[in-house]
């Protein structure tokens, strides 16, 4: 009997192991199938990052989220280096391009560790958009470039359409930066039409073809060729619609609403950009908001209506305000000086024509009285608008010098931040070299903490405003101490801004103590006497 009741056990336990395996794929142990279907996530998550990149900025967000909870559980890098990309990505639309910035270099840097190369290229290019942002257009061709290269390498053709659109738009950007928007030799275009041609060549690339048609219809709108226009953006904005690329959409409606206007149909011009703006504010994109107001305020400044074009641009002033953008508040000033001259010459109209009534109803004697009225009404008129015009002159004239006065403010401000945001990139480089991190980390804070010294290229930009502001400070300078050099003007107008050593090392790249010694180096060029005080030579001047 004990032997039976042992046998019925034994097959109990047999038939329980088979069960178990049954549930199970033969030779495939179940950690194994664990780890596939979490491989098979990650894809799926990588490509929904990808796909809604001009979809959907909130969707985007909650997919980086997801990636970074599998790469914990996981440990996989490719789940990491995409969810700092999308992550980036978010910021980047959502405006916060410092923070977007910081992520990507860190992307970047993971990327290249732990060899992931197919996320090169779009990582290069979301580097590039940033710089753009803040027209350093020489970091940003950089950028594209290496991302160009990246996409070659890894022989992928939708990254090298992607990567070739980039650089055509960066083109574009730095000639019209530089006033040049109707060049007919312009390298954007070859670039553009070069991309659109490689996205023409197979179907599977049909969606990449929207940006170009859109590009290129812009450079036709500046050209004045409408035509041409419409017809590369009219095919963009099927396409937009065709793929759910929302925020490619605002870009297509957007010209293809000022191109309407330009031709004269500002109902269905303005129609297009009100679609426009609507779904920059439906997909939580500020920074297109900001842009397409300013191209109202373009379409009614061009239409004659100067009162909606103050309106739009007060919108797009305060959004650039509060997204943390150098405003141009020249144009705002030109806007009102317009926008006041016709109310007056409205006035001026009116008062005549109450003049022609009323002596048309008078008789002989009243015609000569009336006349002689009138003579004196009109030579007092003209003195009065003779006087108008010398003071609407001189209010131009201040107020191009208090919006002088303002951008240099706004710029010294900006520098200052950035000198705050260096001493916390340099405290982060000391803290890794001391904790003996990776070198690619500290290289990329070292990257980071070069860009927001002062270059060349904002060096012109401070002298302008400071020239606007200051008119003879450089004359000065060089005609009282013609020995001086350009580094030593340099150091001389941040004294006159009352800029301490610390904020000037920072910005000029330098240690203190060489702002310190540069002092005593312009003390003796200048032959100060001991009991003369720097600071207040230069502010005398």
């Amino acid at each position: 009997m004990n032997k039976l009741r042992s046998l019925k056990y034994l097959v109990a336990i047999i038939l329980l192991v088979f069960i178990a395996q049954g549930c199970s794929q033969p030779g495939q142990p179940a950690g194994t199938q664990v780890k596939d279907a979490q491989q098979k996530q990650i894809d799926k998550l990588i490509a929904d990052g990808r796909r809604l990149e001009n979809i959907n900025n909130d969707s985007l967000g909650i997919v980086s989220k997801n990636l970074a909870d599998l790469q914990k559980q996981t440990g996989d890098k490719r789940a990491l280096a995409y969810s700092e990309l999308f992550d980036a990505l978010y910021l980047w639309q959502a405006s916060d391009h410092a923070a977007s910035m910081g992520i990507a270099i860190k992307c970047l840097n993971d990327a290249k560790r732990y060899n992931i190369r197919p996320i090169l290229p779009p990582v290069y290019a979301l580097i590039g958009n940033l710089h753009k942002e803040t027209t350093n257009y020489a970091m940003a061709f950089v950028a594209a470039d290496s991302g160009l290269n990246a996409a070659i390498a890894n022989k992928d053709t939708a990254q090298i359409i992607a990567l070739l659109g980039l650089k055509a738009m960066f083109k574009r950007g730095y000639n019209l930066k530089r006033h040049m928007p109707r060049l007919k030799s312009d390298s954007s275009l070859l670039l553009n039409l070069e991309a659109l041609k490689l996205a023409e060549s197979k179907p599977q690339y049909e969606r990449l073809r929207i940006r170009f048609y859109t590009n290129i219809g812009q450079f036709y709108i500046d050209q004045g060729n409408l035509d041409s226009a419409f017809y590369y953006e009219t095919k963009s904005v099927a396409l937009a619609n065709k793929y759910n690329q929302q925020r490619s959409l605002t870009y297509s409606l957007c010209w293809l609403g000022k191109a309407y206007c330009l031709k004269g149909d500002s109902t269905k011009g303005i129609a297009y950009l009100n679609q426009a703006l609507q779904i920059a504010k439906n997909i939580k994109e500020p920074y297109r908001e900001m842009e397409i107001n300013e191209t109202f305020f373009d379409v009614y400044r061009h239409l004659g209506n100067y009162w909606q074009s103050l309106h739009y641009f007060n919108v797009y002033r305060d959004m650039k305000d509060s997204l943390k953008v150098l405003d141009n508040v020249k144009q705002i000033s030109e806007l009102q000086i317009k926008y006041e001259t016709v109310q007056k010459d409205q006035k001026i109209s009116e008062l005549k024509s109450q003049s022609k009534i009323t002596s048309l109803q008078l008789n002989i004697f009243a015609i000569l009285l009336v006349s002689v009225v009138v003579i004196s009404i009109l030579f007092s008129m003209k003195e009065k608008k003779h006087k108008d015009l010398l003071f609407s002159e001189k209010c131009r004239v201040d107020i191009e010098l208090k919006n002088a006065t303002m951008e240099l403010a706004y710029f010294t401000d900006n520098l200052k931040q950035k000198n705050e945001l260096i001493e916390e990139f340099k405290t982060k480089i000391e803290h890794l070299h001391q904790q003996n991190t990776n070198r690619s980390d500290i290289e990329g804070l070292d990257i980071l903490v070069k860009e927001h010294i002062m270059t060349d290229e904002s060096w012109d930009n401070f002298k302008r405003l400071f020239t606007k502001v200051h008119a003879s400070f450089f004359n000065v300078l060089s005609r009282k101490y013609p020995n001086l050099t350009t580094t030593d003007t340099r150091m001389l107008s941040l004294i006159r801004l009352k800029l301490s050593n610390y904020e000037m090392a920072n910005m000029l790249g330098v240690t203190t103590e060489g702002v310190k010694k540069s002092k005593q180096r312009l003390r003796k060029k200048m032959n100060l006497h001991p009991e003369q005080n720097l600071e207040q030579l230069v502010e005398s001047l």
